[in-house]
């Protein structure tokens, strides 16, 4: 159970913590900046936000150090906290501006003109947070009138409608998380943590709260490169824990398979998609990381709602599987699986429900308990859970959850397409995109016409990486798409 003074305490402790502090907080290769700066920073922002309270603010920014103050200031004044990719195509961007409708649009970067005329259109406030940190105003926090189901962040997954789907998270939701993460894992004093990850994607919950609250550095991913090859970013800046998906770690193994890799990675934090153990044993033998950790959970969920802490024999006791268990259930998650071996989980961390009330078919209530239904097939292996993919059309694709159907309602936008499908490719132990495409009687399909159609419709990460043209797509006996059978087709 978390209380309305709970909450209270929890941002009490994160502002002392920013406050007193005098450790590293921010550090981008030679770029470094301490706490005092950061608290500096937030006071500043919140001469700006201090008169708004519950209210929706959307955050465009890059990496830059500011993009962490002002975040902070976000959560700190009682604000709720809506990330919004700098690289998402404008459609995209367009479908969540108008689902938000929010109070104050705040960015460190220059702004497409899209957005600048949605904004003027809409008479939303814009806030350059590089002005208001070149001013001297600045404003203590003295309101801290938090409440537990009060909304803290909004971020958007994928939705098999073809708009993104908006995840309101409650103080509670991810709080919850947070609190496990600082009682399992072992952190000390003034570690370094990665940000590889997009604001946008929940994992930054994870390192935007414990960094500070341990007094930590965040070391942010800003290069291309560094986010194809990481090793010389987490080797240059230090980074002593590593957050991202596992595809991340198996780039570096794929270009460095046999080598003996130093790093001062302590902590290793994998999460988004299934940690094979193939992954796991570079880790361990390779790069001699002493605590390898693999977490499980949804956007829904409030990040994380299982974890498993490797171990040496975890390659032998599960070499039949060939992935990590997603472990045991975090505190405060309740779990249940279905007849049909789907997952469900109800407890601290579900979300009140997906904006606009959509979604509601994956809320279930039994014997008045509020379950949500994740769409992953579990079984149960001696004391842990095991992952075994999804119930639905909805992947993971480098740690992203996508709905297929979401991709192909906009692949059958495009001109000449009469039906569209959509599937994976496992290539080592990475899934792959590809997309099927029957055109109209008279029409010949473009593929590169269609990749750039997509790229102003889609994140990148929703594009398929491959693209078959068939003149016909096979149903099945309900008339339905066999869609066993098209991939079959196309592999075949």
């Amino acid at each position: 159970m978390i209380t309305d003074d709970n909450v209270r305490q929890f941002y009490r402790e994160l502002l002392y913590k920013i406050s007193t502090s005098k450790s590293l907080a921010y550090r981008h290769f030679d770029e470094e900046y301490y706490y005092d700066a950061l608290h500096l920073n937030i006071l500043k922002i919140n001469s700006v936000l201090h008169n708004y309270h519950n209210e929706k603010l959307i955050l465009y920014t890059d990496k830059g150090f500011s993009a962490y103050s002002a975040i902070f200031s976000v959560f700190l004044s009682r604000n709720i906290w809506i990330p919004l990719s700098t690289d998402m195509p404008e459609i995209r961007t367009l479908d969540i501006l108008r689902a938000v409708e929010p109070k104050m649009f705040l960015y460190n970067i220059p702004l497409p003109s899209f957005i600048v005329d949605f904004l003027q259109e809409n008479g939303i406030e814009q806030v350059d947070i590089n002005t208001i940190l070149n001013g001297e105003q600045k404003r203590d926090f003295d309101d801290f009138d938090f409440r537990t189901d009060d909304i803290a962040y909004i971020m958007f997954t994928s939705g098999s409608t073809g708009l993104p789907k908006g995840v309101p998270m409650t103080h509670q939701n991810y709080i919850n998380f947070i609190n496990n993460c600082l009682n399992i894992l072992p952190f000390g004093k003034n570690e370094v943590f990665s940000d590889y990850h997009d604001f946008a994607f929940d994992i930054s919950i994870f390192y935007l709260f414990c960094c500070p609250l341990t007094e930590g550095a965040f070391a942010p991913v800003i290069n291309e490169t560094d986010k194809m090859i990481p090793l010389h970013f987490i080797q240059k800046n230090k980074v002593t824990v590593w957050s991202s998906v596992p595809s991340a770690i198996s780039r570096v193994q794929s270009f460095k398979p046999d080598d003996t890799i130093r790093t001062e990675i302590n902590i290793m934090f994998l999460c988004g998609e299934p940690l094979s153990l193939k992954v796991l044993a570079f880790c361990l033998k390779n790069t001699g990381i002493s605590h390898v950790y693999n977490f499980y959970g949804l956007t829904e969920t409030g990040v994380e709602n299982f974890y498993h802490e490797c171990s040496p024999g975890d390659l032998l006791e599960y070499a039949d599987v060939g992935f990590v268990p997603i472990g045991k259930p975090l505190h405060g998650n309740e779990i249940n699986v279905s007849p049909e071996r789907e997952l469900l989980i109800s407890g601290l961390q579900i979300t009140p429900g997906y904006m606009g009330g959509i979604g509601t078919e994956r809320f279930e209530v039994i014997d008045g308990v509020r379950w949500f239904r994740t769409g992953d097939i579990v079984d149960k292996h001696g004391d842990v859970y095991i992952c075994k993919g999804r119930m639905d059309s909805q992947v993971k694709v480098r740690g992203y959850r996508i709905e297929l159907m979401d991709i192909e309602v906009q692949m059958r936008k495009f001109e000449g397409v009469d039906e569209a499908v959509c599937f994976t490719i496992e290539k080592k132990n990475n899934n792959i995109l590809a997309g099927v495409l029957k055109p109209k009687p008279g029409y010949e399909l473009n593929k590169n016409a269609l990749a750039d159609f997509l790229k102003k419709n889609l994140p990148h990460y929703m594009i398929p990486a491959m693209i078959y043209i068939k003149s016909d797509i096979p149903l099945n006996q309900n008339g339905k798409i066999d869609r066993r059978r098209v991939k079959e087709i196309c592999l075949n």
